[in-house]
């Protein structure tokens, strides 16, 4: 599909939802403007036609004029006499009819006759008829699966509305509205996936249909189950248009920050809410959106001023030139005080074991690490505060990390950074901060500091 095709197919759904009029389509897509006006005033003329409706007056003749026009013919059909050859061809049944009748014979069934213009008629009209009928059911059920651009897709959009319609409870309208934002989601994650533009239509739409849930969890509008299943459309929602960015129409990008902006909001909301709902029940978070790149995870880090009071800056790590070198892989683990850094009050030291570098509190304060003894890279560290309410582990093989906080007398989890079928996940820090407040800054200051050391380089063998 050209970016034209792809322009007009916008501009007609957005017609056809009453989003935008004729001079709106043609606003946002001036350089087309010319191409776009003559086939956009045909479709309205042809809308307008078929939306047209009769007067009363009207109707209420058009009636009158049925019934008279009715009458007539039934009053025609009584008066008609019987040609000739009818009369005869009566006359023998009749008689025959008679003479069976006293030979005591049973009297014959009718047949009907499988030959002639009758029959074929009928069948010419059944076939018609089924015809008819199975290309609307098979319209209607391929139509689910259409998307935007697909001359399908108003019918879906339609049946949709049918939807909502018929849910006649409260309770049944959310569940639907919920699974159309579920459907927004799967239609731009395919696509993403086809490599089709997504254009500002697709985004809205998406946008549309979540904010009005987003507000009913800020009201406190969903129960329990309702909040789960919508926590998985917002979700999947963010992971998608975290991922069709590459997919935009040139003038989609605002659009996409907008929809991006709401599922993430769905998101803080609906998981701090099925948190809420659920006091003295452990509690799992597991962020669903994969790191798309290193770049942005190592936000909102802080270091120390001279009185020790953490301000915004660069990612914790490896010091500039003159300070601690940058660490290397090992097959142990070397700890390295950060003398300079007592964020958030506290003293911290860097770990270098396996794979990764990164902070931790410092026993000094309270902390304890575990897992450190042993040969080579250890398999898990834990690091726990002093009453053992708060406990990180770090995977120094595979950079996961946990974070198991006492919540409401139970220990919730936290997936701070964990890889699941060769992706990587990291948590929403807004979310993690609406959940647990003060009590996240030091878990979340571990995960920022987080260094992937590089590759060891193999050390060649010695030549005999």
């Amino acid at each position: 599909m050209t970016e034209f095709e792809t322009r007009l197919n916008e501009c007609l759904e957005a017609l056809s939802e009453g989003r935008w009029d004729l001079d709106a389509c043609l606003r946002r897509y001036p350089q087309d403007a010319e191409a776009l006006r003559p086939l956009l005033l045909a479709t309205l003329t042809y809308a307008r036609a078929h939306d047209l409706q009769p007067g009363a007056e009207f109707a209420t003749k058009a009636r009158e004029r049925f019934l008279v026009a009715t009458g007539q013919r039934v009053t025609e059909a009584f008066d008609t006499e019987p040609s000739p050859s009818f009369f005869a061809a009566a006359r023998v049944r009749f008689l025959g009819a008679a003479q069976r009748m006293r030979a005591n014979a049973p009297a014959p069934r009718r047949r009907w006759a499988l030959s002639g213009p009758a029959f074929r008629g009928l069948a010419g009209a059944g076939i018609a008829a089924v015809m008819l009928l199975s290309f609307s059911a098979y319209t209607i059920s391929t139509a689910a699966a259409a998307l935007p651009g697909d001359w399908q897709y108003p019918l879906k959009l339609q049946t949709e509305r049918v939807r909502l319609a018929l849910a006649f409870s409260e309770d049944a309208k959310r569940d639907v509205r919920i699974d159309i934002a579920g459907e927004r989601a799967t239609e731009v994650e395919r696509m993403a996936n086809s490599g089709r533009i997504i254009g500002p239509g697709v985004l809205d739409r998406l946008a549309d249909q979540t904010a009005p849930l987003v507000q009913a969890v800020d009201n406190g509008e969903l129960d329990a189950s309702e909040l789960r299943k919508f926590a998985e459309v917002v979700e999947k929602q963010k992971a998608v248009l975290a991922l069709s960015a590459s997919q935009l129409s040139a003038d989609a990008q605002p659009n996409l920050e907008v929809a991006q902006d709401i599922s993430a909001a769905g998101v803080q909301k609906v998981v701090v809410a099925i948190r809420n709902s659920q006091p003295g029940v452990p509690f799992v978070y597991t962020p669903v959106v994969p790191l798309l790149s290193t770049e942005g995870v190592a936000t909102e880090t802080t270091t120390p001023t001279a009185t020790g009071t953490a301000t915004a800056s660069a990612t914790p790590g490896p010091t500039e030139e003159g300070g601690t070198p940058e660490p290397q892989p090992t097959s142990g683990v070397v700890i390295t005080p950060e003398d300079d850094d007592v964020t958030f009050g506290v003293s911290w030291v860097r770990v270098s074991a396996g794979a990764i570098s990164i902070l931790v509190p410092s026993e000094s304060d309270g902390w304890q690490m575990s897992g450190l003894s042993g040969e080579g890279a250890p398999a898990l560290v834990r690091v726990t505060n002093a009453n053992a309410t708060s406990i990180i582990t770090i995977n120094p093989r595979t950079s996961d990390i946990y974070w198991f906080i006492v919540k409401n007398g139970v220990f919730d989890e936290v997936q701070l950074r964990a890889t699941r079928d060769g992706q990587t996940f990291v948590a929403d820090q807004t979310v993690i901060r609406l959940l647990y407040g003060s009590d996240s800054d030091i878990p979340l200051y571990v995960l920022r500091s987080l260094d992937l050391l590089p590759e060891p380089i193999p050390t060649p063998e010695a030549a005999p």
